[in-house]
């Protein structure tokens, strides 16, 4: 062990003396803390030291408060031990001698403040009820033995300070999001905002982040940024079982002869070897590399990539899928769509959007014929295309089928396919297991589908009519989840192809040289069948097959889909 002292302030140190320990000073720097715009900023306190370089530190307490607020975690130095203790009883001891963070619950401990099972990652609580009689089973304590990765973690007084990576990578992960630091300033990115725009423009905020001057890494932090990428995915990565990954992830790492490039002191090598493991080895259509290092900066040129068989598979079927749909609607696909007595609801993702309050902002006249032309042009999100079609739906009684096309829906929002499955179902459970502690957990959601300020109304959802899923192997991640469920049920009769998979919530995380991506995350969605859990990465069979894309596609009554839905009963 290492002893430490540590300069609380700019104007004084902590002195702990002790002639058999090397001393080392930690300075701490006041940074400035962008949280998801350059509108909201705060500030966090991160310490540097000549002996650890270029590597910034943070007070495990202070980054806790900074992330989740101030008393809802409390920390002390108990018997030698740094012990953290949640609101909620759990705890985590750092023990510095034998180099690992104990967690009794990793759970409980990270669990959603307003989630009412463990793994209750549905956020939203204005429009998505979550029934408090749901189900869930305690997960096993979990050991982190940072050690083994050659991490410094130091104590004193009553202070625990770790790197601001690993900080990131063990406790940003229950905030949704993960934190990057550009050498200057400290930005927290989540899954509702990015550095770069839907045509990869930069943000304001990502303007700002890779503001500072591009350049090599010294080989100690290069070292460090490879040796802490290996703490990140072998904690985080959600498939690694699914893809054999039975070794440590750093012998992985080895094994694809990558070690020398994530290892590099040039950022853009360590970046294209990063992107080469989201689209080649991982190649789960979840994991992508999303923006660079500010080290590496935005001029120089990468090397294209060559991706996985799955990924060109999966692209290759949405170009002909596309293009099939393209010949049936030249100037778009409605959003709703009614042929006799079937309606149709076309959506591609599943979208939210957090700043429009539908209780005082209802669709326009004008936002509802645009649903009913080329919604994915339209501006409006699934919630309000789902309130839309409910209306239609609930006003016409000679509507009897409802057609939910899923066939290129490649997910999105969580929160948007939660309120999707409970308009189709009356209510739905979302059954989710993490990993690395087998904690399982099973939570039921009702909506306020009309927007009433009530939950599970006879008119928040579809009814008596029936109700029909179109699915293919385009459709994936979310998409893949709501067709599990309709499947699930019983109340749903799914037509087309097998779908694509993608069992994880996806999982937004960062490198210490300051590189974003994502891959698949350790929740696993499942299906649950007699107290066991399956998890749903092989994809949903459909009841019924059909063969070609024009098949998907024609929904005409004489011959098409319209027509062959009327037989089925």
């Amino acid at each position: 062990m290492r002893r430490l002292i540590l300069a609380l302030v700019l104007l004084s140190c902590l002195f702990i003396p002790n002639v058999f320990a090397q001393e080392i000073i930690f300075h701490p720097q006041e940074t400035a803390a962008y949280i998801e715009s350059l509108e909201k900023v705060e500030s966090l306190n991160l310490f540097f030291s000549d002996a650890t370089g270029k590597i910034a530190y943070v007070s495990l307490q202070q980054g806790l408060d900074f992330l989740y607020g101030d008393g809802e975690y409390t920390s002390k130095i108990e018997d030698g031990l740094f012990v953290v203790t949640r609101s909620n009883g759990a705890f985590l001891e750092v023990d510095v001698e034998e180099e690992t963070f104990y967690f009794s619950d990793y759970d409980l401990f990270l669990k959603q403040p307003d989630g009412v099972t463990l793994l209750d990652i549905v956020m939203d609580n204005t429009i998505i009820h979550h029934e408090p009689m749901s189900f869930e089973t305690k997960g096993r304590s979990l050991t982190i033995e940072y050690g083994s990765f050659l991490m410094d973690v130091f104590l004193a007084d009553n202070h625990c300070l770790l790197p601001l990576q690993t900080f990131s990578d063990i406790f940003g992960i229950a905030a949704l999001g993960a934190l990057l630091y550009n050498g200057e300033e400290l930005f927290f990115v989540s899954s509702k905002s990015c550095l770069k725009n839907y045509d990869d423009t930069l943000t304001e905020l990502g303007e700002r982040y890779y503001s500072v001057e591009p350049g090599m890494l010294d080989e100690d932090f290069a070292d460090f940024n490879y040796r802490e990428l290996g703490l990140n995915l072998q904690l985080n990565y959600g498939l690694a079982a699914q893809h054999n990954m039975t070794t440590k992830i750093r012998e992985w790492f080895e094994m694809l002869g990558l070690e020398d490039k994530l290892s590099s002191t040039d950022p853009l090598v360590a970046d294209h070897a990063l992107a080469e493991i989201c689209y080649k080895y991982f190649g789960d259509l979840h994991s992508a590399f999303n923006a660079r290092s500010p080290y590496t900066g935005l001029e120089r040129e990468g090397e294209d990539i060559i991706p996985a068989p799955s990924v060109k598979k999966f692209l290759q079927n949405m170009h002909e899928a596309l293009a099939a749909r393209d010949e049936f609607f030249p100037n778009g696909v409605p959003g709703f769509q009614k042929k006799g007595d079937t309606a149709y609801i076309t959506f591609d993702d599943f979208r939210i959007d957090y700043s429009r309050n539908y209780f005082e902002e209802p669709l326009t006249r004008k936002e509802k014929q645009a649903i009913q032309k080329d919604f994915a042009s339209s501006g409006i999100d699934t919630i309000g295309l789902i309130h839309y079609a409910n209306e239609e739906i609930q006003s016409n009684p000679k509507i009897r089928n409802v057609v939910v096309d899923l066939s290129c829906n490649t997910g999105g929002s969580l929160d948007a396919e939660v309120f999707v499955a409970s308009w189709l179902l009356g209510q739905c459970s979302l059954a989710v297991r993490r990993n690395i502690t087998d904690c399982q957990s099973a939570t039921s959601y009702t909506a306020d589908v009309n927007f009433d300020g009530k939950f599970g109304q006879k008119d928040d959802y579809v009814g008596d009519r029936r109700i029909f899923c179109l699915i293919s192997g385009n459709t994936f991640s979310c998409g893949n989840l709501l067709a599990s469920m309709l499947a699930e049920s019983g109340k749903v009769t799914l037509i087309g192809t097998k779908t694509g998979g993608g069992a994880c919530a996806v999982y937004l995380t960062s490198t210490a040289a300051g590189s974003l991506f994502q891959t698949s995350s350790p929740w696993l969605f499942s299906s649950e069948r007699n107290g066991a859990f399956f998890d749903i990465e092989a994809g949903v069979v459909p009841d019924y097959k059909l063969t070609g894309y024009q098949a998907f596609y024609d929904r005409s009554e004489k011959k098409g889909l319209t027509a062959f839905i009327r037989k089925l009963y």
